[in-house]
Protein backbone atom coordinates (compact mmCIF):
# COMPACT_ATOMS: atom_id res chain seq x y z
CA UNK A 1 0.00 0.00 0.00
CA UNK A 2 1.14 3.61 -0.57
CA UNK A 3 0.65 6.88 1.03
CA UNK A 4 -0.95 8.47 -1.89
CA UNK A 5 -2.13 7.12 -5.68
CA UNK A 6 -1.79 10.17 -8.14
CA UNK A 7 -3.98 9.17 -11.53
CA UNK A 8 -2.08 11.04 -13.89
CA UNK A 9 1.15 11.93 -15.39
CA UNK A 10 0.57 15.34 -16.27
CA UNK A 11 2.32 18.59 -14.48
CA UNK A 12 -0.10 18.79 -11.71
CA UNK A 13 0.15 15.50 -10.59
CA UNK A 14 3.84 15.16 -11.01
CA UNK A 15 3.97 18.67 -8.33
CA UNK A 16 1.65 16.85 -6.35
CA UNK A 17 3.81 13.24 -6.48
CA UNK A 18 7.29 15.18 -6.32
CA UNK A 19 6.55 17.60 -3.09
CA UNK A 20 4.83 14.13 -1.67
CA UNK A 21 7.69 11.95 -2.15
CA UNK A 22 10.57 15.02 -1.04
CA UNK A 23 8.04 14.66 2.18
CA UNK A 24 8.65 11.29 2.75
CA UNK A 25 5.61 10.03 1.59
CA UNK A 26 5.51 6.98 -0.42
CA UNK A 27 3.79 7.79 -4.05
CA UNK A 28 2.62 6.01 -6.91
CA UNK A 29 1.55 7.79 -10.43
CA UNK A 30 -0.55 6.04 -12.98
CA UNK A 31 -0.57 7.64 -16.10
CA UNK A 32 -2.97 6.42 -19.33
CA UNK A 33 -0.18 7.09 -22.29
CA UNK A 34 3.13 6.06 -22.86
CA UNK A 35 4.30 8.96 -22.16
CA UNK A 36 4.46 12.05 -19.18
CA UNK A 37 2.92 15.51 -19.47
CA UNK A 38 -0.53 15.48 -20.38
CA UNK A 39 -1.99 17.92 -22.41
CA UNK A 40 1.87 19.33 -22.91
CA UNK A 41 3.81 17.09 -25.31
CA UNK A 42 7.14 18.78 -27.23
CA UNK A 43 6.99 16.02 -30.81
CA UNK A 44 9.40 16.09 -33.01
CA UNK A 45 7.99 17.81 -36.34
CA UNK A 46 7.82 15.48 -39.09
CA UNK A 47 10.77 14.64 -41.26
CA UNK A 48 13.43 16.82 -39.35
CA UNK A 49 15.21 17.07 -36.06
CA UNK A 50 13.16 19.88 -34.73
CA UNK A 51 10.16 19.16 -31.89
CA UNK A 52 7.28 21.50 -31.23
CA UNK A 53 4.54 21.84 -28.91
CA UNK A 54 1.51 20.28 -29.23
CA UNK A 55 -0.21 21.43 -26.28
CA UNK A 56 0.92 24.17 -23.60
CA UNK A 57 3.65 26.33 -24.49
CA UNK A 58 3.73 30.06 -22.94
CA UNK A 59 4.17 31.49 -19.75
CA UNK A 60 4.60 34.49 -18.15
CA UNK A 61 7.31 34.31 -15.21
CA UNK A 62 6.16 38.18 -14.11
CA UNK A 63 2.73 37.01 -13.33
CA UNK A 64 2.76 33.40 -13.30
CA UNK A 65 5.06 33.40 -10.21
CA UNK A 66 4.33 29.27 -9.89
CA UNK A 67 5.96 28.59 -12.68
CA UNK A 68 8.56 30.98 -11.88
CA UNK A 69 9.23 29.67 -8.74
CA UNK A 70 9.77 25.85 -10.53
CA UNK A 71 12.16 27.27 -13.37
CA UNK A 72 14.34 28.81 -10.97
CA UNK A 73 14.15 25.45 -8.97
CA UNK A 74 15.27 23.57 -11.91
CA UNK A 75 17.55 25.99 -13.47
CA UNK A 76 14.95 25.38 -16.64
CA UNK A 77 16.23 28.04 -19.84
CA UNK A 78 13.41 29.56 -21.52
CA UNK A 79 13.44 31.53 -24.71
CA UNK A 80 11.40 34.50 -26.03
CA UNK A 81 8.74 33.39 -29.12
CA UNK A 82 9.83 35.70 -32.28
CA UNK A 83 8.39 39.50 -32.05
CA UNK A 84 6.24 40.33 -34.80
CA UNK A 85 7.54 42.08 -37.03
CA UNK A 86 4.97 41.87 -40.47
CA UNK A 87 1.49 42.02 -39.24
CA UNK A 88 -1.69 40.76 -41.00
CA UNK A 89 -4.95 41.22 -40.27
CA UNK A 90 -8.52 39.11 -41.89
CA UNK A 91 -11.65 40.68 -40.87
CA UNK A 92 -15.16 41.63 -42.04
CA UNK A 93 -13.96 38.91 -45.13
CA UNK A 94 -10.95 40.53 -46.44
CA UNK A 95 -7.29 41.19 -45.94
CA UNK A 96 -6.87 44.94 -43.81
CA UNK A 97 -3.40 46.81 -44.21
CA UNK A 98 -1.60 46.94 -41.15
CA UNK A 99 1.48 48.86 -39.17
CA UNK A 100 1.04 49.25 -35.54
CA UNK A 101 -3.02 49.36 -35.87
CA UNK A 102 -4.54 46.04 -34.99
CA UNK A 103 -7.81 47.59 -36.61
CA UNK A 104 -8.36 50.56 -39.26
CA UNK A 105 -7.62 53.86 -37.52
CA UNK A 106 -11.23 54.93 -37.89
CA UNK A 107 -12.52 52.52 -35.88
CA UNK A 108 -9.37 52.08 -33.08
CA UNK A 109 -11.82 54.48 -31.06
CA UNK A 110 -14.71 51.56 -31.48
CA UNK A 111 -12.39 49.10 -29.85
CA UNK A 112 -10.73 51.42 -27.38
CA UNK A 113 -14.09 51.81 -25.81
CA UNK A 114 -14.60 48.31 -25.83
CA UNK A 115 -11.43 47.47 -24.20
CA UNK A 116 -11.48 49.97 -21.56
CA UNK A 117 -15.04 48.36 -20.80
CA UNK A 118 -13.24 45.44 -20.81
CA UNK A 119 -10.39 46.78 -18.13
CA UNK A 120 -12.91 48.66 -16.26
CA UNK A 121 -14.60 44.95 -15.48
CA UNK A 122 -12.05 43.26 -14.39
CA UNK A 123 -11.11 45.37 -11.98
CA UNK A 124 -14.18 43.56 -9.83
CA UNK A 125 -12.75 40.55 -9.73
CA UNK A 126 -10.35 39.34 -7.48
CA UNK A 127 -7.64 36.98 -9.12
CA UNK A 128 -7.37 33.69 -7.64
CA UNK A 129 -9.84 33.67 -5.28
CA UNK A 130 -14.08 34.34 -5.00
CA UNK A 131 -14.74 33.79 -8.36
CA UNK A 132 -18.61 33.02 -7.61
CA UNK A 133 -18.93 35.60 -5.20
CA UNK A 134 -22.60 37.15 -6.24
CA UNK A 135 -21.44 40.43 -6.65
CA UNK A 136 -19.68 39.27 -9.79
CA UNK A 137 -22.31 36.97 -10.80
CA UNK A 138 -23.03 38.80 -13.76
CA UNK A 139 -20.19 38.39 -15.16
CA UNK A 140 -20.21 34.49 -15.96
CA UNK A 141 -22.23 35.15 -18.76
CA UNK A 142 -20.89 34.03 -22.87
CA UNK A 143 -18.29 36.58 -23.95
CA UNK A 144 -20.26 37.44 -26.93
CA UNK A 145 -23.42 38.60 -25.09
CA UNK A 146 -20.96 40.76 -22.35
CA UNK A 147 -19.11 42.20 -25.84
CA UNK A 148 -22.52 42.85 -27.39
CA UNK A 149 -23.02 46.80 -27.05
CA UNK A 150 -19.11 47.01 -27.84
CA UNK A 151 -19.46 45.09 -30.52
CA UNK A 152 -19.76 47.62 -33.92
CA UNK A 153 -18.90 47.95 -35.95
CA UNK A 154 -18.90 44.90 -37.11
CA UNK A 155 -15.21 44.88 -37.74
CA UNK A 156 -14.48 45.87 -33.96
CA UNK A 157 -17.00 42.76 -32.80
CA UNK A 158 -15.15 40.55 -35.31
CA UNK A 159 -11.88 41.71 -33.62
CA UNK A 160 -13.46 40.91 -30.33
CA UNK A 161 -14.49 37.54 -31.31
CA UNK A 162 -10.82 36.90 -32.52
CA UNK A 163 -8.98 37.19 -29.92
CA UNK A 164 -11.75 35.42 -27.32
CA UNK A 165 -11.37 32.59 -29.45
CA UNK A 166 -7.44 32.46 -29.90
CA UNK A 167 -7.31 32.70 -26.05
CA UNK A 168 -9.66 30.09 -24.95
CA UNK A 169 -9.85 28.04 -28.07
CA UNK A 170 -13.39 27.78 -28.88
CA UNK A 171 -16.54 30.67 -29.85
CA UNK A 172 -16.84 33.36 -27.77
CA UNK A 173 -20.27 32.40 -26.95
CA UNK A 174 -19.18 29.37 -25.07
CA UNK A 175 -16.56 31.03 -22.98
CA UNK A 176 -17.33 32.61 -19.83
CA UNK A 177 -16.90 36.48 -19.62
CA UNK A 178 -15.93 35.76 -16.31
CA UNK A 179 -12.50 33.69 -16.84
CA UNK A 180 -11.58 35.83 -20.06
CA UNK A 181 -11.71 39.00 -17.19
CA UNK A 182 -9.64 36.74 -14.74
CA UNK A 183 -7.13 36.39 -17.33
CA UNK A 184 -7.17 40.26 -17.43
CA UNK A 185 -7.17 40.31 -13.81
CA UNK A 186 -4.62 38.17 -13.68
CA UNK A 187 -2.06 40.07 -16.06
CA UNK A 188 -2.27 43.70 -14.28
CA UNK A 189 -5.44 44.67 -15.62
CA UNK A 190 -3.70 44.86 -18.73
CA UNK A 191 -6.17 43.98 -22.21
CA UNK A 192 -4.15 40.94 -23.12
CA UNK A 193 -3.97 41.63 -26.71
CA UNK A 194 -3.08 39.22 -29.34
CA UNK A 195 0.38 41.11 -29.59
CA UNK A 196 0.75 41.41 -25.59
CA UNK A 197 0.12 38.31 -24.57
CA UNK A 198 2.50 35.91 -22.50
CA UNK A 199 5.37 34.94 -25.35
CA UNK A 200 7.80 32.53 -23.21
CA UNK A 201 8.44 29.08 -23.73
CA UNK A 202 11.23 26.61 -23.04
CA UNK A 203 14.47 26.08 -24.91
CA UNK A 204 14.36 22.82 -24.52
CA UNK A 205 10.45 22.12 -24.45
CA UNK A 206 7.66 21.81 -21.93
CA UNK A 207 9.49 17.99 -21.40
CA UNK A 208 12.51 19.77 -19.69
CA UNK A 209 9.92 21.06 -16.93
CA UNK A 210 8.18 17.45 -16.86
CA UNK A 211 11.48 15.36 -16.64
CA UNK A 212 12.58 17.53 -13.69
CA UNK A 213 9.41 16.99 -11.46
CA UNK A 214 9.25 13.06 -12.79
CA UNK A 215 12.76 12.68 -11.44
CA UNK A 216 12.45 14.87 -8.18
CA UNK A 217 11.26 13.15 -4.83
CA UNK A 218 11.71 9.21 -5.78
CA UNK A 219 7.85 8.85 -6.82
CA UNK A 220 7.00 5.27 -8.40
CA UNK A 221 5.35 5.87 -11.65
CA UNK A 222 3.49 3.50 -14.12
CA UNK A 223 2.83 4.13 -17.66
CA UNK A 224 0.10 2.84 -20.02
CA UNK A 225 -2.07 2.23 -16.79
CA UNK A 226 -5.76 3.96 -17.85
CA UNK A 227 -7.63 3.96 -14.83
CA UNK A 228 -10.96 2.40 -14.82
CA UNK A 229 -12.40 2.73 -11.22
CA UNK A 230 -11.59 4.17 -8.26
CA UNK A 231 -13.14 2.88 -4.70
CA UNK A 232 -13.27 4.68 -1.40
CA UNK A 233 -13.56 2.05 1.14
CA UNK A 234 -13.19 4.77 4.14
CA UNK A 235 -10.08 3.37 5.87
CA UNK A 236 -8.37 3.64 2.10
CA UNK A 237 -8.42 4.04 -1.68
CA UNK A 238 -8.80 1.02 -4.02
CA UNK A 239 -7.53 1.83 -8.01
CA UNK A 240 -8.10 -0.51 -10.78
CA UNK A 241 -6.55 -0.05 -14.29
CA UNK A 242 -8.14 -0.70 -17.29
CA UNK A 243 -5.98 -4.42 -17.53
CA UNK A 244 -7.20 -5.26 -14.26
CA UNK A 245 -4.22 -3.97 -11.76
CA UNK A 246 -5.46 -2.99 -8.22
CA UNK A 247 -3.76 -1.10 -6.60
CA UNK A 248 -4.29 0.37 -2.38
CA UNK A 249 -3.24 3.98 -1.01
CA UNK A 250 -4.56 5.65 1.76
CA UNK A 251 -5.48 9.01 -0.01
CA UNK A 252 -5.27 9.16 -3.69
CA UNK A 253 -5.22 12.34 -6.36
CA UNK A 254 -7.13 12.38 -9.49
CA UNK A 255 -5.01 14.86 -11.44
CA UNK A 256 -6.59 14.13 -15.29
CA UNK A 257 -8.83 16.21 -17.14
CA UNK A 258 -12.11 17.30 -16.28
CA UNK A 259 -13.45 16.30 -19.66
CA UNK A 260 -12.37 12.44 -18.63
CA UNK A 261 -13.69 12.06 -15.20
CA UNK A 262 -17.20 10.68 -16.40
CA UNK A 263 -14.69 7.77 -18.00
CA UNK A 264 -13.70 6.96 -14.50
CA UNK A 265 -15.99 4.95 -11.71
CA UNK A 266 -15.46 7.12 -9.47
CA UNK A 267 -16.82 7.17 -5.62
CA UNK A 268 -18.67 10.47 -6.43
CA UNK A 269 -22.28 10.80 -6.03
CA UNK A 270 -24.21 11.44 -9.09
CA UNK A 271 -26.06 14.51 -7.87
CA UNK A 272 -22.59 15.91 -6.22
CA UNK A 273 -21.13 19.30 -8.16
CA UNK A 274 -17.99 17.36 -8.73
CA UNK A 275 -20.04 14.77 -10.95
CA UNK A 276 -22.33 17.85 -12.39
CA UNK A 277 -19.34 19.40 -13.30
CA UNK A 278 -18.05 16.72 -15.62
CA UNK A 279 -21.12 15.94 -17.23
CA UNK A 280 -21.00 19.18 -18.75
CA UNK A 281 -17.92 19.24 -19.45
CA UNK A 282 -15.33 22.54 -20.32
CA UNK A 283 -15.60 24.17 -23.65
CA UNK A 284 -12.33 24.39 -25.09
CA UNK A 285 -11.49 22.20 -28.31
CA UNK A 286 -8.85 24.52 -29.87
CA UNK A 287 -7.34 23.50 -33.50
CA UNK A 288 -2.89 23.86 -33.25
CA UNK A 289 -1.16 23.42 -36.27
CA UNK A 290 2.63 23.72 -37.42
CA UNK A 291 3.91 24.05 -40.48
CA UNK A 292 6.78 24.39 -42.18
CA UNK A 293 6.33 27.38 -44.81
CA UNK A 294 8.35 29.00 -47.67
CA UNK A 295 7.05 32.17 -49.56
CA UNK A 296 6.00 33.95 -45.78
CA UNK A 297 7.47 37.25 -44.53
CA UNK A 298 9.79 37.33 -41.51
CA UNK A 299 8.26 37.08 -38.82
CA UNK A 300 4.27 37.02 -39.67
CA UNK A 301 2.13 37.50 -37.22
CA UNK A 302 -1.48 37.58 -38.52
CA UNK A 303 -4.87 37.32 -36.86
CA UNK A 304 -8.56 37.05 -38.67
CA UNK A 305 -11.96 35.80 -38.28
CA UNK A 306 -14.21 33.86 -40.18
CA UNK A 307 -11.37 31.23 -41.41
CA UNK A 308 -10.13 28.08 -39.71
CA UNK A 309 -7.00 29.76 -38.28
CA UNK A 310 -7.62 33.08 -36.11
CA UNK A 311 -4.22 33.42 -35.19
CA UNK A 312 -0.44 32.68 -37.29
CA UNK A 313 3.07 33.82 -35.85
CA UNK A 314 7.08 32.46 -36.94
CA UNK A 315 8.05 30.49 -34.28
CA UNK A 316 11.33 29.28 -35.90
CA UNK A 317 13.49 28.45 -38.79
CA UNK A 318 14.83 25.88 -39.98
CA UNK A 319 16.14 23.64 -43.66
CA UNK A 320 14.79 27.12 -45.40
CA UNK A 321 11.58 27.73 -44.01
CA UNK A 322 9.41 29.32 -41.54
CA UNK A 323 7.94 27.61 -39.04
CA UNK A 324 4.31 28.81 -38.30
CA UNK A 325 2.06 27.85 -35.57
CA UNK A 326 -1.53 28.99 -36.33
CA UNK A 327 -4.49 28.44 -33.63
CA UNK A 328 -8.07 28.14 -34.28
CA UNK A 329 -11.58 27.77 -32.28
CA UNK A 330 -12.62 24.42 -33.67
CA UNK A 331 -10.23 21.50 -33.97
CA UNK A 332 -12.94 20.13 -36.66
CA UNK A 333 -12.20 23.06 -38.67
CA UNK A 334 -9.21 21.35 -40.49
CA UNK A 335 -6.91 18.31 -40.80
CA UNK A 336 -3.72 19.70 -39.16
CA UNK A 337 -1.53 16.71 -41.16
CA UNK A 338 -3.06 18.08 -44.12
CA UNK A 339 -0.39 20.68 -46.15
CA UNK A 340 -3.13 21.35 -48.91
CA UNK A 341 -5.49 22.09 -46.07
CA UNK A 342 -3.10 24.29 -43.88
CA UNK A 343 -1.95 26.33 -46.74
CA UNK A 344 -5.34 27.26 -47.45
CA UNK A 345 -6.11 28.31 -44.51
CA UNK A 346 -2.70 30.14 -44.36
CA UNK A 347 -3.34 32.23 -47.79
CA UNK A 348 -6.41 34.12 -45.91
CA UNK A 349 -2.92 35.94 -44.99
CA UNK A 350 -0.10 35.18 -47.41
CA UNK A 351 -1.83 34.54 -51.02
CA UNK A 352 1.45 32.81 -51.95
CA UNK A 353 2.32 30.92 -49.07
CA UNK A 354 3.50 27.08 -49.66
CA UNK A 355 3.53 24.47 -46.53
CA UNK A 356 6.11 21.80 -47.06
CA UNK A 357 5.21 19.84 -44.42
CA UNK A 358 2.71 20.32 -40.90
CA UNK A 359 1.62 18.45 -38.15
CA UNK A 360 -0.82 18.42 -34.84
CA UNK A 361 -2.58 16.50 -32.49
CA UNK A 362 -6.36 16.83 -32.44
CA UNK A 363 -6.84 16.92 -28.19
CA UNK A 364 -10.52 16.87 -28.48
CA UNK A 365 -10.33 13.15 -30.23
CA UNK A 366 -7.11 12.19 -27.66
CA UNK A 367 -9.39 10.21 -24.56
CA UNK A 368 -7.42 10.73 -22.12
CA UNK A 369 -7.73 14.89 -22.73
CA UNK A 370 -11.09 15.25 -24.54
CA UNK A 371 -10.05 18.85 -25.43
CA UNK A 372 -7.89 21.50 -24.80
CA UNK A 373 -6.96 23.90 -22.07
CA UNK A 374 -9.27 24.74 -19.37
CA UNK A 375 -12.28 26.91 -20.85
CA UNK A 376 -15.08 27.42 -18.56
CA UNK A 377 -18.29 27.54 -19.78
CA UNK A 378 -20.82 30.60 -18.99
CA UNK A 379 -22.05 29.97 -15.26
CA UNK A 380 -19.75 27.14 -14.51
CA UNK A 381 -17.60 29.06 -11.88
CA UNK A 382 -21.22 30.60 -10.55
CA UNK A 383 -21.74 27.01 -10.00
CA UNK A 384 -18.31 24.96 -9.37
CA UNK A 385 -16.08 27.35 -8.10
CA UNK A 386 -16.04 26.60 -4.78
CA UNK A 387 -16.23 23.06 -4.69
CA UNK A 388 -12.78 22.79 -6.97
CA UNK A 389 -10.54 22.48 -4.32
CA UNK A 390 -12.91 20.38 -1.79
CA UNK A 391 -12.18 16.27 -1.81
CA UNK A 392 -14.56 13.49 -1.54
CA UNK A 393 -13.65 11.36 1.64
CA UNK A 394 -10.55 10.13 0.67
CA UNK A 395 -10.17 11.18 -2.63
CA UNK A 396 -8.64 14.37 -4.02
CA UNK A 397 -9.14 16.48 -7.08
CA UNK A 398 -5.70 18.50 -8.74
CA UNK A 399 -5.36 19.68 -12.49
CA UNK A 400 -5.23 22.93 -14.65
CA UNK A 401 -8.65 22.67 -14.98
CA UNK A 402 -9.64 23.02 -11.05
CA UNK A 403 -6.77 25.78 -10.42
CA UNK A 404 -7.69 28.80 -8.52
CA UNK A 405 -5.34 31.38 -10.15
CA UNK A 406 -4.13 30.44 -13.85
CA UNK A 407 -6.63 27.92 -14.97
CA UNK A 408 -5.85 26.68 -18.46
CA UNK A 409 -1.87 27.61 -17.69
CA UNK A 410 0.96 25.23 -17.03
CA UNK A 411 1.23 27.51 -14.09
CA UNK A 412 -2.51 26.77 -12.67
CA UNK A 413 -1.72 22.88 -12.90
CA UNK A 414 1.81 23.50 -10.88
CA UNK A 415 -0.84 25.67 -8.05
CA UNK A 416 -2.98 23.09 -7.75
CA UNK A 417 -0.84 20.05 -7.50
CA UNK A 418 1.31 21.92 -5.08
CA UNK A 419 -1.65 22.79 -2.73
CA UNK A 420 -3.04 19.36 -3.15
CA UNK A 421 0.53 17.75 -1.94
CA UNK A 422 0.26 20.38 0.90
CA UNK A 423 -2.80 19.18 2.33
CA UNK A 424 -2.44 15.65 1.61
CA UNK A 425 0.92 16.16 3.80
CA UNK A 426 -0.89 17.38 6.83
CA UNK A 427 -3.69 14.73 6.91
CA UNK A 428 -0.90 11.96 6.43
CA UNK A 429 1.67 13.36 9.30
CA UNK A 430 -1.30 14.13 11.65
CA UNK A 431 -2.38 10.43 10.84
Amino acid sequence: MHDVLVVGGGIAGLTAARDLATSGYSVLVLEARDRLGGRTWWKQFPGSDRRTEMGGTWFDEGTQLNIAREIQRYSLPTVLSPAGQDFRVSLTGRSLPRSDQPVPREVRPDLDRALDFVVEQSRRVTFGSGLDSPDIRDLDIAFSKFIAPYAHPEIVGEYLSMWAAFAFGCDPSDVSALQVLTWVAGYDNTVWTLDDAPATKFAQGTTSLVEALASDGGAEIELSAPVAAIADTGSNIAVETAGGEIHTSRFAVLAAPVNTWRDIDLPVPADSLKARFAQEGLAGHALKVHALVDNVPEFLMASGWGGPLCWASEQANFDGGRLIVGIGADDAALDASDPAQVQAALRQWVPEATVRACHGHNWSADPYSKGTWTTYRPGQLARYYTDFAVPHGRLYFAGSDVARGWAGFMDGAIESGADVAAALSRLLRDD
